[in-house]
């Protein structure tokens, strides 16, 4: 498999390069899949869609596409269509199509951690199709974001997100949110799951959330949740759960808890 790197770690395309069996999935196409920011909606086959100067310098610069260029584009909010590039446009060369967010949704509640794992963390979760991610403050993250520099700290995290879709070649795109205390986290139709080692695997909860709109993983900084914290959300109504027998890191917990919510809960297919 060979896969196109771009900017901060994602790529528009990865593909196989062998041929489809029959009763297998196709390869992964290798056209470049790009996110715009436009509404595509509203928009038709056949309709030119000008582009923004970020997403012009994108294609025509960072992926080095020339006019004529075929291109799949999506919106963020779960439509995309084939199009090529045209005199610094985008024409539309095919229907829109628009793919709901699977059930139930997957939040991932990610306290803080050191340096920039958090980019790690926001790329492994798009591409197991998180979504929406919830940057939390705990009481052992050791990083605290400067209040005045948040804009620009958030503007990075969309890059991420970004890239890593693309990467992915997802249409839906999720929010980065926070940073948020943890006894924000529960809402009426979440049901909202602590990692914290010791407590019963995550695979032996699945009852809980057979019914839920939407589930929470919350994971801890480097160290984990104090127990206090864990015994808190507890308290409110969260389940505490363990990600498995092995001591993960904080950058990859998140990800070996979205992986057992999306195959246990039937979003990757039944």
């Amino acid at each position: 498999m060979t896969c196109r790197r771009g900017p901060g770690g994602g790529s528009p395309g990865c593909a196989t390069r062998s041929s489809a069996e029959p009763g297998r999935p196709s390869p992964v196409s290798l056209i470049p899949f790009v996110h715009l920011d436009v509404d595509l909606g509203v928009a038709a086959d056949g309709e030119r869609i000008g582009l923004s100067p970020a997403d012009h310098h994108h294609l025509t610069t960072v992926l080095r596409l020339g006019s004529g260029a075929s291109v799949e584009v999506a919106d963020g909010r779960g439509a995309s269509a084939a199009a090529v590039l045209v005199d610094g446009s985008i024409e539309l060369a095919g229907p829109i199509r628009s793919r709901p967010r699977p059930r139930p949704q997957l939040v991932l509640a990610q306290a803080l951690p050191k340096g920039r794992k958090l980019d790690e963390v926001l790329r492994q979760a798009c591409e197991l199709g998180v979504d929406e991610v919830r940057v939390l403050d705990s009481a052992r993250s050791v990083v605290r974001l400067d209040a005045g520099k948040l804009d620009r700290i958030h503007r990075r995290w969309e890059a991420v997100v970004r890239s890593a879709c693309e990467q992915a070649r997802r249409p839906h795109r999720p929010q980065v949110l926070g940073p948020l205390p943890l006894e924000r986290l529960g809402r009426d139709d979440e049901v909202l799951l602590v990692a914290h080692p010791g407590a019963p695997g995550l695979p032996t909860v699945a009852e809980a959330w057979t019914e839920a709109e939407r589930l929470v993983l919350a994971v801890g900084p480097e160290g984990g949740f104090t127990d206090e914290e864990v015994a808190d959300a507890v308290a409110a109504g969260a389940l505490a759960v363990g990600l498995g027998p092995s001591v993960l890191r904080t950058e990859h917990a998140g990800a070996a808890g979205l992986a057992v919510l999306a195959a246990g809960s039937g979003r990757w297919g039944s």
